[in-house]
């Protein structure tokens, strides 16, 4: 067996993990690199050298820096991922359909084989894949657990204890994983030891006091972000503020109350109110009586605005609830759109994680060291998704860059 990192031990974001054996090949994920990126992307040809002779790809979830070269994949290789995630996809793609031809992704998107949690997966019966979910920023997250020549290797994804399901983590981990040979997982956040860890449920008790004390709420989050949007629409719901939404949010909502609202009333979003048209004038009275928390995204600047210009009588607030990365002005990682709609409110801001309005999608430092000590992985630890040069301090072997072969294991890490 050999195992290929090709992206992630020195860049969050663009991961690629290849596995393969004499008679079959896999890859976990297959991300584009992150907005903003100074690395060089792969291209066509690129991707289809590096998918020759492959026989799957499990993807963790739907977020781009692990799922964002799908639609490069060559139609012969079989793509799997959870089905709430692959509808999420569906929502975005059909939405930006509207201003670009995104025909290519959706048609790869529509090819993709749904798996379940717990299923155990056969690729040519030699190598066997389980996911098994994990809490994170995205709905319908997955690490797996992959079986091949007596060895048992965990890819933990991008993952979390912080969120409303992330207390399932370690049972998770105990009763189906156990001990293994191999861990490969993210370190997002060794980077940012020092960064306030807030959780999904302070952020609530945040937002119900913020809406107490203001009309009228924006909040720039991320549209798929499940624990962020059960956030703000519970203390909506707690607070008799109207959760407003616009069709696109509107659609992903519903596929997170298809998916998990049966499972747990905190994410079913029946009651969110519906921006039909992007006309605030027709929902005037009621909006203007009751108040409002609407989430936005980094293209919602004229929304905003035009919203704005209805509603006088009270000066809006404005929830930064994302990185605090893409607000810098001249950074690698600056959005203007970002910007932009932060100029808007002035003063009035709830600022990401510095006012408890935000959190990491990522497990802490010390979640890591714990997850780690729990499958006590015989072989050692492959950190990715992390930033160059952030290490590990660990009682296990850590392969960092190079090639190394042990008891019949190859490890190629670049």
């Amino acid at each position: 067996m050999k195992i290929t990192i090709h992206r992630g031990v020195n860049q969050i974001g663009g991961c690629i993990t290849e596995i393969t054996t004499e008679n079959a090949k896999i890859f976990i994920d297959f991300g584009s690199n992150l907005p903003g990126s100074q690395k060089e992307e792969l291209k066509t040809e690129d991707v289809e050298r590096m998918t020759a002779n492959a026989d799957a790809i499990f993807y963790s979830h739907y977020h781009g820096d692990h799922v964002g070269l799908h639609h490069l994949i060559p139609n012969n290789v079989k793509q799997y991922m959870g089905a709430g995630a692959i509808d999420v996809m569906r929502c975005k793609y059909e939405a930006l359909s509207a201003h670009q031809d995104l025909s290519q992704e959706l048609a790869a998107t529509e090819r993709m084989i749904p798996f379940k949690e717990r299923e155990r997966i056969s690729v040519n019966n030699r190598i066997f894949v389980t996911p098994y979910f994990v809490s994170h920023s995205a709905f319908d997250a997955y690490m797996f657990l992959i079986e091949c020549e007596g060895k048992k290797i965990l890819h933990t994804g991008d993952f979390r204890r912080h969120g409303y399901l992330g207390k399932g983590l370690f049972p998770t981990l105990e009763k189906f994983i156990g001990k293994v040979d191999l861990l490969i997982t993210e370190g997002t956040m060794l980077g940012r030891s020092q960064e306030q860890v807030v959780t999904e449920g302070q952020i609530k008790q945040n937002t119900i006091k913020a809406l107490h004390d203001h009309k009228y709420i924006f909040a720039l989050c991320s549209s798929t972000d499940i624990d962020r949007l059960a956030s703000f629409y519970d203390a909506c719901k707690i607070t008799g503020r109207l959760f407003l939404v616009d069709e696109y949010q509107n659609k992903v909502l519903k596929v997170f109350s298809e998916y998990s609202g049966k499972k747990s009333p905190l994410y079913n979003f029946d009651r969110a109110f519906g921006l039909q048209g992007y006309k605030p004038y027709r929902i005037e009275k009621i909006t203007r009586d009751k108040g409002f928390l609407m989430p936005v995204r980094m293209n919602s600047l004229w929304i905003i605005k035009d919203i704005m210009q209805v509603f006088t009588d009270e000066a809006p607030w404005l929830i930064y609830s994302m990185w605090d990365g893409y607000a810098k002005e001249n950074e690698t990682y600056s959005n203007e759109n970002v910007i932009s709609i932060r100029k808007l409110f002035e003063n009035h801001i709830y600022d990401g994680v510095r006012d408890g309005f935000h959190t990491s999608g990522h497990a802490d430092v010390s979640t890591l060291y714990e997850v780690c000590k729990t499958v006590s992985p015989s072989i050692g630890v492959i950190p990715i998704h992390k930033d160059a040069g952030m290490q590990y301090e660990s009682q296990y072997r850590i392969f960092n860059e190079g090639c190394y072969k042990i008891n019949g294991l190859e490890i190629d890490v670049h």
